[in-house]
């Protein structure tokens, strides 16, 4: 994928088009193949306070899809969250900076690895409670089947187990980052 499709898939002409939560749904939800070099390319071009809030409001939603109990999952999706943006607010809060292409590298590798572990990888068993059929999903199609569930929808048995092998990138945040974040 190039750019100019990215946009296009994004809905975007330009950087200062992405300011929709249905742009951060699109770029982490897509199963298109996309690359951290094409990620950090979109980086550059957006606007990355609007960004963390979008990502902040995306995790926001998704975490209340996570089905009662899945205690680890929801603390898995906060921990992911928390550090996506944070590079991205570290990004902006000193533009003159090495570590901030550093940085920036970090956020597009991460946002890649988590497109991939999100979307593309099969990694949660869901069973139909009334037929007992047994579907190996990816992470954002089994949180749509529990937030229809939640809706009336088929109820399902899920095993996060396997989704909860991801691995975070190393990004170090002080008590008052995560102080702001939760406020």
């Amino acid at each position: 994928m190039d750019k100019e499709r990215l946009y296009e898939m994004l809905d975007m002409e330009n950087g200062a088009d992405f300011q929709y939560f249905e742009n951060v749904a699109d770029l982490l939800e897509s199963s298109e193949d996309i690359s951290s070099d094409l990620i950090y390319e979109l980086l550059e071009d957006i606007d990355l306070n609007t960004f963390a809030e979008l990502l902040e409001n995306y995790f926001d939603q998704i975490e209340d899809w996570v089905p009662d109990g899945e205690t680890d999952m929801f603390t898995l999706l906060m921990n992911i969250k928390r550090v996506m943006i944070g590079m991205a607010q570290t990004v902006t809060g000193d533009n003159d900076n090495d570590d901030t292409d550093e940085t920036m590298l970090q956020l597009a590798d991460e946002l890649g690895k988590f497109r991939e572990w999100y979307s593309d990888t099969d990694n949660v068993e869901c069973v139909d409670d009334e037929t007992e059929e047994v579907s190996e999903l990816p992470v954002r199609d089994a949180l749509s089947l529990c937030r229809e569930e939640k809706l009336g929808g088929k109820v399902y048995r899920y095993d996060f187990t396997e989704a909860l092998d991801y691995e975070l990138s190393e990004f170090i945040m002080t008590f008052a980052d995560l102080a702001d974040m939760d406020q």
